[in-house]
Formats: C-alpha cells, sequence, structure tokens
C-alpha cells in the first residue's frame, strides 16, 4: 500500500486500468488488517475516466472519515502516539463531506492535514506531562548537568589524578582526602608509573591553575638555588686558582728538597753502619766496574775525541748552510747542478760522523747499563 505525502493512504492503479483501494482496521493488540477492494473498469492504456477516480476518491474519504475505523500507524494507535481523533475533528471531516467529493483533490490535502495536526500537538511538551520515552523531566536534567560541571559536586566530571614524585619511605603514610572516593584513589595508586609516585587530585580548572602555579614557584626555587651553586662554585673555582695551587706549588718544592736530603741522609747512614766492615766477593766487583768507569768517564782521550765531534759537527753545519744559501741564491735550476766531487765529499764526512755517534751511543749505553747494575747492588731489595 502506498502512502501520500500527508500520510493518507491511496489506492494503487494497475497497468491497464484497474484500481485496487486498501482499509486499515486496527485490531486489539495494536496490529493493522488490510482490506483490499479491487474495482476494474475498462479504459485507456494510461489512464481511466474521471468518474470512476472520482468515485475511488469518495470511497477512500469515506474509510477516512469512519469514525470506527482509524489509520494503522508504526505504533498501533491512529496517530503517531497512539491517540485516537476527538468528536469535534469527527464531526468537521462529516460537514466537509459534500465538499471533499466536490473537489476531490482538495478534499485529499484536508484530510491529510487534519490527520497529521493532532500529531504534531502531541510532539509539544507541556508541564507536567510524562514523556513517552520514559525520559527524566527537565529539572532534573539540568540538576544533573549542573552537578557535572560543578567541581565542589562529587559527581564532577572534571576529575583527573595527577602523580607527584615522593620519597619511597613515605608511601605508606599517604591516604586519600576525605572529599575523595578510596576506590578512585585506590585505583590511581594502581595505575601508577613508577613505585616513587603517588596521585594527587585535581577537581575542576582552578584546581589544575592551582597546580601549574606551584609547579611554576617550585621552578623558581630550584633556579634560584641552581644560581647559588654557581656563585659557590666560581668562588671555589678563584680561591683554588689563588690560594690552593700556589699553596700546592710549594709543598711540592719543598717535597722535593726533603726527598734529596733524606736520600743523602740514608746513604750516609748506610756508609757508617757498613764502616769497619770487609768488603765481600759482589761488593769487590762493583767496585771494580766503578772504578772502570770512573777512568773512562774522567779518560782525556774521551773527552777529547768528544770535543773532535762537536766540532766537526759545526763545521758540518756551517758548510750545510753555506749549501744553502748557495742553492737559494742560484735558484731552482742550480739544485740539479751540484758537482759529484762536493756530493761524494759531504757523503763521506756524513758517513765518518755516524760512525763516530754510533760508538759514542753504544759507549753511553754501557756505561749506562753498568750504572744501573751498580745501583742495584748497592741499594738491594728488601726481603
Amino acid at each position: 500500500m502506498s502512502t501520500s505525502l500527508f500520510g493518507a493512504p491511496r489506492g494503487s492503479t494497475s497497468l491497464f486500468g484497474s484500481n485496487t483501494a486498501t482499509a486499515t482496521t486496527p485490531s486489539p493488540f495494536g496490529q493493522s488488517t488490510t482490506n483490499t477492494a479491487s474495482n476494474t473498469n475498462t479504459g485507456s492504456l494510461f489512464g481511466q475516466p474521471a468518474n470512476q477516480q472520482q468515485q475511488q476518491q469518495q470511497q477512500q474519504q469515506q474509510q477516512q472519515q469512519n469514525p470506527s475505523t482509524q489509520q494503522s500507524t508504526p505504533f498501533g494507535g491512529g496517530s503517531m502516539f497512539a491517540q485516537s481523533q476527538p468528536p469535534q475533528q469527527q464531526q468537521q471531516q462529516q460537514q466537509q463531506q459534500p465538499q471533499q467529493q466536490a473537489n476531490p483533490a482538495a478534499s485529499t490535502f484536508l484530510s491529510a492535514s487534519q490527520a497529521v495536526a493532532p500529531q504534531r500537538s502531541s510532539l509539544i511538551w507541556e508541564p507536567g506531562r510524562e514523556s513517552s520515552h520514559n525520559q527524566k523531566p527537565i529539572t532534573e536534567q539540568i540538576e544533573g548537568i549542573w552537578n557535572k560541571w560543578n567541581p565542589s559536586n562529587p559527581n564532577t566530571v572534571f576529575k583527573y589524578y595527577f602523580y607527584n614524585k615522593v620519597d619511597q619511605s613515605r608511601v605508606p603514610f599517604y591516604q586519600p582526602s576525605p572529599g575523595e572516593d578510596p576506590r578512585e584513589w585506590e585505583q590511581a595508586v594502581h595505575d601508577k608509573p613508577a613505585p616513587g609516585f603517588m596521585p594527587a587530585l585535581a577537581t575542576g580548572f582552578k584546581a589544575i591553575a592551582d597546580r601549574l602555579l606551584t609547579q611554576k614557584t617550585i621552578l623558581a626555587q630550584y633556579n634560584q638555588a641552581l644560581h647559588q651553586i654557581n656563585a659557590q662554585l666560581d668562588q671555589i673555582l678563584s680561591q683554588h686558582d689563588l690560594q690552593t695551587s700556589v699553596r700546592a706549588l710549594n709543598a711540592r718544592r719543598k717535597h722535593a728538597i726533603l726527598r734529596q736530603r733524606c736520600l743523602a741522609l740514608a746513604s750516609r747512614v748506610q756508609v757508617l753502619r757498613n764502616r769497619g766492615y770487609a768488603l765481600d766477593k759482589e761488593e769487590d766487583e762493583l767496585k771494580t766496574k766503578l772504578d772502570s768507569l770512573d777512568r773512562r768517564m774522567s779518560d782525556p782521550a774521551l773527552s777529547a775525541r768528544t770535543e773532535e765531534l762537536w766540532s766537526r759537527l759545526i763545521l758540518l753545519r756551517g758548510y750545510a748552510d753555506s749549501l744553502r744559501n748557495e742553492i737559494n741564491n742560484r735558484g731552482a735550476e742550480a739544485q740539479e747542478g751540484l758537482g759529484e766531487e762536493v756530493e761524494t765529499k759531504a757523503k763521506k764526512i756524513l758517513e765518518d760522523y755516524d760512525k763516530q755517534l754510533q760508538t759514542l751511543k753504544a759507549q753511553v749505553k754501557t756505561i749506562k747499563k753498568d750504572y744501573e747494575e751498580w745501583e742495584v747492588d748497592r741499594n738491594p731489595p728488601a726481603k
């Protein structure tokens, strides 16, 4: 069954001009029973005669205006909210029936508008009238909204638990405040990010602003403490540069002097202790080595040889300087023009000096080794 724009049922038209008029009758349990009346009349392929259309419209209007017949709605009544039409409206429909038969289109629109009017009036809320969906009264809803927005109310939704870092030994002393829910507090303690954190309830925007202000104050105190620590560190560094380093340098110098004096005193004590005793075999060998080293060091031939090598080194350095100056004066072309005789002579001199230096190096190494052996024999390790 098709429905018009304003909720009134209308008959269906077949392809070859037959009309099917349907009428709905409500049952005792809210279900509608549909009665279908089929009228067949010969007509054109795309329409029906005007007399037959007017007869069908009059039949539909009579079915709509019948007081014992109501339209079925999704809620099982004649109207949208299961309310019947008032008697006054039925009388108006009976008075308007002759006019509707004269003008079928106007009667259809009028009947549909009259059927929608009680539906619209049923949607308007009136004081003391209960809602069809079992909703709370407006006053209770407003009160509930106010309680959710009011920070002083326990049912407010603007609650959040922040976490403060505390000492681990003071965790057992923390308890929920009188205005907090013990279950929510226990859940916040269970959800803490680390063992050293405890929940702190913030209710409303003012509590968050106070917490931010407290954090800002504590941060300023920390910054002030850091500035004081930096000032003290600067003072300690200046004192170290002006006093401590100078005193450490003096103490280091005095320590070197005392160490030399202690070493001299220990050597004298050892000499005095061993005075009057005969030398053993090891001491006699050590004495012989020391005497030979002393003779070699005091040999005038060694000093003369050293002076000779030194003079040759000076001459070689002067010769090298003169060659460098000559090369610089002649330029890059003169560098390749050195004679073979000069190169051979310079090479021979360098080889001789190298041999002499190797000999001196071997002698110095031998003397150093003998001196170390003498030092070990003189100061044997303590057992």
